[in-house]
């Protein structure tokens, strides 16, 4: 059952990103790619948010998260809400948002790695933003500012253990080389 309604999910996806290149490319609408591309990471993440509904699969959950919150970001931007010249003291924003996501992906697992990460990088985030908008001097909040990305390293090697992890133990135990005493050889 949750292939099927995976499938059609993924077909009206597709269908409505179809439609979508055909309104863009025709030019029957005012707007062109270089405002909607967001859509596209937004509208996975809430297909993505629905597959976790109907699998509980945690995974999902941080990916859609993760993506429909990039899709707002970015399409703050794009629209002209925001000017991209701002950026330069938004980017706190970035680590925020995978902090945020890796709370929420905490909330439905038991493990406290995600947990801990994300609210590292939630006050890395937050004391770049404070940095950038001169709250604090810069001789402190520079140690912060520069190694941020640790927290990010830190948990891309946690995701990539973990991945390993149940990979090994999905494939069972490793096949013995000894021979087997009633095989007679």
């Amino acid at each position: 059952m949750p292939i099927k309604r995976n499938s059609e999910a993924f077909g009206i996806f597709l269908g409505f990103l179809g439609l979508l290149f055909l309104l863009v490319n025709n030019k029957l609408v005012w707007f062109g790619w270089d405002a909607l591309w967001p859509l596209v990471p937004l509208l996975l993440g809430v297909f993505m948010l629905r597959d976790y509904r109907a699998r509980r699969n945690p995974r999902q959950l941080f990916r859609g998260t993760l993506l429909m919150q990039f899709g707002i970001f970015f399409f703050i931007f794009s629209s002209g809400i925001l000017s991209w010249e701002t950026m330069h003291k938004l980017w706190p924003m970035i680590p925020l948002i995978i902090g945020l996501s890796l709370i929420v992906l905490s909330a439905s697992e038991t493990d406290a790695p995600p947990m801990l990460f994300g609210i590292v990088l939630i006050v890395f985030a937050v004391v770049s933003f404070l940095a950038y908008s001169e709250v604090i001097e810069p001789r402190i909040s520079a140690p912060f500012v520069r190694i941020w990305p640790l927290a990010l390293v830190g948990a891309g090697v946690l995701i990539y253990l973990r991945g390993r992890k149940e990979r090994l133990e999905g494939q069972g135990p490793p096949p013995s080389s000894k021979p087997d005493a009633g095989d007679g050889e």
